[in-house]
């Protein structure tokens, strides 16, 4: 008996199915983690500071569900800005524990780096519902733009114009 001849879409389909089923993003994170560990005793300053700072970050990761994870990149992004000048001079300062403790207790690194953080939060919040404000807006304009081009045209030929048929 002959096989059945499989479509294009049918053969997408299963090579998604294997994709997802096996050795999905779970190896990257093993990896990463792994490379992380073994990264930490060279950098423990270094880690010590990016742990405290940006537990906001940690945060959105682990609260937020769904496969897209923006609130993570949005706050996480805005949180590693607000960090980063403080690392730098970590780096190209005294690299010890007693800096980084030293840096920590810092109130005004501590605002800046959660000030930060509740910033992205903050755009987080407001963006998507004034980008669907300004889309809504925009197709409205051109609804009303279309009706006024309808309606010359149906004042240049008649009602003809306007009515449906076959």
């Amino acid at each position: 008996m002959a096989k059945k001849p499989v479509s294009a879409v049918e053969q997408a389909r299963a090579a998604a199915a294997a994709k997802k089923a096996g050795g999905g993003p779970g190896v990257n994170k093993a990896v990463v983690l792994v490379i992380i560990a073994a990264l930490v005793p060279f950098s423990l300053p270094t880690v010590v500071v990016v742990f405290f700072t940006m537990l906001p970050t940690l945060v959105s990761w682990a609260t937020e569900k769904g496969p897209n994870k923006y609130a993570f990149l949005c706050v996480g992004g805005l949180n590693f800005a607000g960090v980063f000048p403080y690392l730098f001079g970590l780096w190209f300062g005294v690299h010890t524990l007693d800096e980084a403790f030293r840096m920590l207790t810092d109130p005004i690194m501590l605002m800046t780096a959660y000030g930060c953080a509740a910033i992205g939060y903050g755009l987080y919040t407001v963006m998507p519902p004034a980008v669907a404000n300004f889309l809504a807006a925009s197709s409205q304009r051109r609804v009303n733009a279309l009706k006024s081009v309808q309606k010359k045209l149906i004042e240049d030929w008649g009602d003809e114009v306007a009515k449906k048929g076959g």
